[in-house]
């Protein structure tokens, strides 16, 4: 399958402090997942368990909170930006955790090489929602990427989204209604629960105290 040409993020020449450059230099090797490594995911982890992964996990608070609460389940973490990067390489140091790895790459190199039925979760919470309608083509969840998704869930694997732009979140609701093979959780209610393994992060706490919504999807994918 092609990559996407359209990108849904825009790299930002954010601050990196001295701790995070050194954590990207010693630590890379050690942590991070090439494309080559992917095709037998399961083999990255020290134990067997079910393999989840997150999409843009920012700071990585969200990823290293699961896989500390979690030892018997394993996760993959994706994220371009190197601060969040490095952060997350600093903290799986720091807690000797041997159940999350990380790619530095575009979901969209990550995904297709993958073996097809290898997840068993994936998460995406607060992306870049794109609001302006000429960028609107930029956001990630479109057609394209959940036809490529739903190939690698395992079935009945679970995709959990989760916004704070009702345009982004009546979009995703709209693609899974008319796509085959994809399921909404919540039926004609459309909003799902909030997960409570979800850890509060920076972002939805500022949400929250704006008294933004916070729009909940959860969807299963069933050939």
């Amino acid at each position: 399958m092609e990559t996407r040409s359209i990108r849904s993020y825009v790299l930002r020449a954010g601050r990196i402090t001295p701790a995070q450059k050194s954590g990207l230099l010693t630590l890379k090797s050690k942590y991070t997942a090439d494309l080559g490594s992917l095709g037998q995911v399961e083999r990255l982890f020290d134990c067997v368990g079910s393999i989840h992964l997150e999409i843009g996990f920012g700071n990585s608070d969200n990823l290293i909170a699961s896989a500390s609460a979690r030892p018997n389940t394993n996760y993959l973490g994706c994220e371009v930006h190197p601060p969040g990067i490095a952060q997350a390489l600093i903290a799986i140091e720091r807690l000797r955790l041997t159940n999350v790895k990380v790619f530095d790459q575009d979901v969209y190199s990550l995904l297709p090489a993958m073996k097809d039925n290898s997840l068993d979760g994936v998460d995406m919470f607060f992306p870049d929602p794109w609001p302006k309608k000429k960028h609107v083509k930029r956001r990630l969840v479109q057609a394209e990427f959940l036809k490529l998704l739903g190939k690698k869930l395992k079935r009945r694997g679970i995709f959990r989204f989760a916004t704070d732009n009702m345009s982004y979140a009546m979009d995703v609701v709209a693609l899974v209604r008319d796509m085959e093979g994809w399921r909404n959780l919540a039926g004609d209610a459309l909003w799902s629960p909030r997960p409570v393994q979800r850890i509060v992060t920076r972002f939805e706490a500022k949400a929250r105290k704006e008294l933004r919504r916070i729009f909940e999807i959860s969807i299963f994918y069933l050939p």
